[in-house]
């Protein structure tokens, strides 16, 4: 995919500079909303059953788009849960998630748009995250989970060791799946709802 082209589809990521990089305050000001964290806080997205629920989209949206890692993120106020995961391993697949500050999904929530990183190392958003720079991650793509009430409570995401061009059909697959997790996420809200 060309820079113009991804300029097209993610205007407000695709060529970061210092004066039109998000805001942090902005970032976390999203992170931070009161009703997004209710919401999350009804679906019961941090409890250890909605992996299964999620780990099949995970497992197919990684095989379909040729990465070895893809995750269901929901980004709270101060740390990254992963309520499902494929690929997985070591520390980052024991802990199931990381401090916020080192997400990238964090600014595909706070946009509630797709959030494209084809080489992490030069990306200024997150060029100094360990996850680049203690763990190797090199490519990302994330799509947000936004709920039929308006809330990006997290992210489908894929990511890899090695600098990545996402095609337009990955990401059309991407935004299916991530649209996929937002249904079985409502469905389950069907459920718990007493």
């Amino acid at each position: 995919m060309s820079d113009i082209e991804l300029m097209d589809l993610f205007p407000q990521f695709a060529s970061v500079t210092p004066e039109s990089a998000p805001r942090r305050d902005a970032v976390a000001a999203a992170r931070q909303d009161r009703g997004r964290l209710r919401e999350i806080a009804a679906l019961r997205l941090t409890e250890p059953d909605v992996g299964r629920t999620l780990e099949d989209i995970c497992r197919e949206a990684s095989k379909s788009l040729g990465l070895p890692m893809s995750f269901v993120s929901i980004v709270l106020d101060e740390a990254q849960h992963f309520a499902a995961q494929h690929g997985v391993g070591g520390w980052l697949g024991e802990a199931g998630g990381t401090p916020v500050e080192w997400s990238f999904c964090q600014y595909s929530v706070a946009a509630k748009q797709g959030f494209v990183v084809e080489d992490a190392a030069r990306h200024m958003l997150v060029q100094d995250s360990p996850l680049v720079t203690q763990d190797g991650v090199r490519c990302y793509a994330g799509m947000p989970l936004v709920t039929t009430r308006g809330f990006a409570v997290g992210t489908l995401c894929v990511a890899g060791p090695d600098t990545h061009v996402f095609t337009e059909s990955d990401l059309q697959t991407l935004r299916r799946y991530a649209g996929e997790a937002v249904r079985r996420i409502e469905t389950r809200r069907v459920e718990i709802t007493p």
